[in-house]
This record gives C-alpha cells, structure tokens and sequence, in this order.
C-alpha cells in the first residue's frame, strides 16, 4: 500500500471559475523524496496545499477526489493527527515564524497539538541539534540571516516527527552556500529519519540529483515519472526545461545514459571526444556618462555594521549583478540608495547630492523592486496596481501598461486581485509596477525568485531591451545562471564591502560559488563557458 494515495483529486478557489487542480493521480511509497516542478501559477503550491488539508480548510473553495496518507482519508483525521502524518514549510519562511526566540519557534506547533512541557523541550532540542542549529536557540528570531530562518523553519516542521514534510520553493532567497546547506540537511532527514520529502522548486539544479523521482505540474495536471531516468530519456521538450542545465547538455550532445551524479558528468564530458572551439573575449568597455555616484558609503543596524566604506558607481547603460552570502550588505546597499535606509557617506545622482532632493524627485530616476512583491500590491487587479504607480506621476499611458503586461506574461491576468496570485506570478506584477515608468536606472533584489526558465529568459530580454536603450540596471541576485546570460558587469560582497568587480570571465571564471553548472562542468577544458547556449554553440560535435 502505497503510504501517500490521491486519486482524481481537483480543486477550484472561491469565485474562480477555472480549475486549479484537474484529474491529480500520485502514489507515493514510504521514505521516497519527489521533487515537483512546474510553471508559476501551475498549481504547486496549490497541490501541497490540498496534501496538508489548509486548502479547502483554511482558503476555501471546491474541491474534489481523495487524498490518502497511511491507507486514511485526509478528511477523517484530527489536526493532530494530521500534524503527525504531515506538515508544510511555506515560501517564504517569514510568513510562518511567529515567536520571538528560536526555541520558542521550534516549540510553539507541539504546544499547539497539546504535547506535554517534558517532551517538547526534549524534542525541540534534539531537532536544533539535528539540524546543527542548536547555537541559535537563544537568538531573537529578528536577529537571524535568511538561511538561518529557513533552517529553523525546517526544525519546526522536523519536530513533529511527521511521516512527510513538504517544502515550497525552501532555497529560493538563499546565497548558494545556504542552500547547499539546507539540501544536504533535508537530505539527512530523509536518508536517516526515514521521513518522506516532497519539494516544490523552480531551480531544478541542486535538488535534482537529492530526489529520486520527479513530477511536472502543468496547467493544473501533474505528471509522473518512474524516476529521473524515465524524466530523462522520455521528458517532452516542453517538460525539458525543469531538467538540470548540465543534463540539457549531455542529453543535446548525444551522451546515451544519464549520469549518475554532477561529478560523473564531469568525469563523462572530460574522458568524451568533445571539442571546444576557442573564441575570443569581448571586453565591453562603457565611457557612458555617470549616473549614480557612491562614496565611503557606511551602514548600520544597531551595531552591526551591514556596510563599510562601499565606493560603487552606475553609469548609463551598465547592466551589473550583486552576488554575496545572505547578510552581505546587497539589499541594505539598494535601500540606502533608495533613502530606505540610513548611511554615512555621499550618493550623487546625475551630480546632485541625493540627500538634497525630494524622494519623488529620485523615483522619477530611479525605479526599485525589493525582495517582497507584497510590498507593491494594495489594488483589486494587477491592472490597477500598475496603473496606479503610472498615476502617481501623471503619465498614465494604456499601450505602455499592455505592453509591459504581456512581455512579462501576466496580461491574461490582469483583472485578477494580486494577493489570490502565485508568487512567481506576483513577482511579476511588482517588477511591472516599476518597468512602466522607465527610470533611467533600475535596482532590482532578486527578481527571479519564483520564475522558471523561460520566464527568467523573458524578464532577462526584457532588462536587456531597456539596457541597450541607456537604462542602467543594477540586480541582486543569488541566480548565477541568469547573471551570467544577461549581465555585463559582475560584484560580489561580503561582510558588507566589495572585495570583487570586473567581467563574467573575471567574477564567474574563477568562482568556486558563483559560478554556473555549466562552467564548472566544462571549465577544465574552456573556462570561458558559462551558458548552456554557448557550450552547445561551441561544441564540436
């Protein structure tokens, strides 16, 4: 009996007509980890909901069909038997930490299902040891980076001991030495605890090789694979584009089998007849005028020092890439810039000492997208969210809202409310609020969080177009992949100074985190390969 069973499960949300959820079949045995992938607003997180009960219970809506854990109806059980077979760690771990200390945190869903005092100190302890977080047990919850939050999400899930933990998107806001973290920990809880894992993630790379089968959720429908042997050979192409980069490439060159691991890639691409044609590097030199101007820029947040003496110029048609650890300084740099954020030292725009104009003034300059896309949406439809950021300067323009709605895919919901989107979706919307105004400078804080592939492809195009017309664009980003294929200048921070500028060949060549799939696997033979688009282009094959 297989120990997770949905059969022809469908669900639709309050006042939608359309169905979120069609005909979703799953057998899943004991102890197996699934990775889910698919499209924003596909149904993901929809279907992980269903799998802990919070949809229809918590979010109402119809829904259809059966889900069973154990050989028992979801529906038959009490919430702390539930709690028991299965729990969730959410998106965005901020979300869901409600306590002000870490062991407060790791205790609160125990007390919530009525465990006794003995037994839930026991647990929480023995879960923050586990997880090799029990030196955070004391620390305000404030006081954490993003890994650190997520790994204590993860220790208030774990601390159940549930037969399954699902996990949506867990890496999506963390640097890459983080999130290597937090797949080796979710791994651990697998391998040694026995307990099922199922993870919802866009950024198939690092995940792929931790799970032993993979489904793809499209247009509300999920379909399986064996294994990722079967999704390998037998994937469409269209399903093609949640396989690792790495594998695109052995698959495109005609390698027969899939490896067993990255490092037998490597190993296989090494010992293969494969040559690589030389091509000499383009330095793009820009002597564009300057726009922006920061010196000996400092920072604070109480007496922690988030920057330290940052000197950063932006000149007119820059397109440069912040890279760094969680807690680096890259967001705090864009919020000081944008006056969010108190500093000591000097930021010239256009030559004029920022301090001394009007914040509107700067926003005509300057468009910014933080890391949260709620922090843009207060409207009942994507239409008016965007229109409304157009209003607010009086150059409301209908073509230009159009325009940015379908180059970014969201025009067929542009009458939806935003807070009923997925979060890849809202992204989205919140990086056209401020493409519609065309500053001549844009910061964005990691805007492909929650978008797969072929969105990210998009929005890069997007930025692309703006910046060969003079716009500046400065992101923050954990996404070496999407850095490397659209940007032309590289940073990278650390304890919040720069300690490297200079070009992807410069930055990514020599990167041991920052770096692609693809140049790690090729870099022996050609260090000058980042993409998979120029490794298949300059392949010999």
């Amino acid at each position: 009996m297989a120990f997770i069973e949905i059969n022809n499960l469908e669900f639709t949300y309050p006042l939608e007509k359309k169905k979120s959820l069609m005909d979703i079949n799953l057998s899943l045995e004991k102890n197996s980890f699934l990775l889910i992938a698919g499209k924003s607003g596909s149904g993901k997180s929809t279907l992980a909901r269903a799998m802990v009960g919070t949809v229809p219970n918590f979010y109402g809506g119809t829904i259809g069909g059966e889900i069973k854990i154990d050989g028992k109806s979801l529906d038959e059980m009490k919430h702390k038997e539930r709690a028991k077979k299965i729990t969730m760690v959410f998106q965005d771990p901020e979300k869901q930490l409600m306590m002000n200390k870490v062991h407060r945190e790791v205790a609160f869903g125990l007390e919530n299902v009525g465990t006794d005092e003995k037994t839930i100190k026991r647990m929480v302890y023995e879960a923050l040891q586990f997880l090799g977080i029990l030196h955070l047990a004391e620390r305000d919850i404030t006081s954490l980076s993003g890994g650190e939050k997520q790994k204590v999400a993860v220790a208030s899930a774990l601390v159940y001991m549930p037969k399954c933990i699902i996990l949506d998107e867990p890496t999506s806001q963390l640097d890459p030495s983080s999130a290597e973290e937090v797949i080796n920990l979710i791994k651990k809880i697998n391998e040694e605890l026995g307990i099922t894992i199922i993870v919802i993630e866009h950024r198939v790379n690092r995940w792929f090789d931790a799970a032993d089968s993979i489904a793809i959720m499209d247009k509300g429908r999920l379909h399986t694979f064996k294994n990722k042997e079967d999704f390998y050979n037998n994937c469409s192409g269209e399903q093609a584009i949640f396989m690792p980069d790495y594998l695109k490439f052995l698959k495109k060159t005609n390698f027969k089998s899939m490896p067993e691991s990255f490092r037998d890639a490597r190993i296989q691409f090494l010992n293969s007849d494969i040559k690589i044609r030389k091509e000499e590097s383009i330095i793009l030199e820009n002597d564009a005028g300057n726009l922006l101007q920061i010196k000996k820029m400092s920072c604070k947040y109480g007496s922690k020092e988030a920057l330290s003496d940052v000197d950063f110029n932006v000149n007119k048609g820059d397109f440069i890439s912040i890279m760094g650890a969680n807690g680096a300084g890259k967001s705090t740099l864009l919020k000081a810039i944008m006056g969010l954020k108190d500093y000591k030292g000097t930021i010239k725009l256009h030559d004029k000492n920022i301090e001394d104009m009007d914040i509107r003034e700067v926003a005509k300059y300057i468009g910014y997208v933080s890391q949260n896309p709620n922090d843009y949406l207060s409207k009942d439809s994507v239409y008016d969210e965007i229109r409304f950021t157009m209003d607010n300067y009086e150059m409301y323009d209908e073509e230009v809202i159009e325009e940015v709605l379908k180059e970014l895919e969201i025009y067929d919901i542009k009458d939806k409310n935003p807070r009923d989107l997925s979060g890849g979706q809202r992204q989205r919307v919140a990086i056209a609020s401020i493409l519609v105004l065309k500053p001549e400078i844009i910061l964005l804080d990691e805007p492909t969080r929650g978008l797969e592939s072929d969105l990210k492809d998009k929005l890069g195009n997007v930025l692309k177009n703006l910046n060969s017309q003079g716009t500046a664009i400065v992101l923050v980003t954990h996404d070496t992949d999407f850095a490397s294929k659209f940007c032309t200048g590289y940073m990278i921070m650390f304890n919040g100074s720069i300690v490297a500028k200079g070009t992807r060949e410069d930055i990514l060549g020599e990167g041991i985190f920052y770096t692609t799939s693809i140049n790690k696997l090729v870099r022996d033979k050609d260090r000058s390969i980042f993409t998979l688009e120029e490794a298949l282009s300059r392949c010999n094959i």
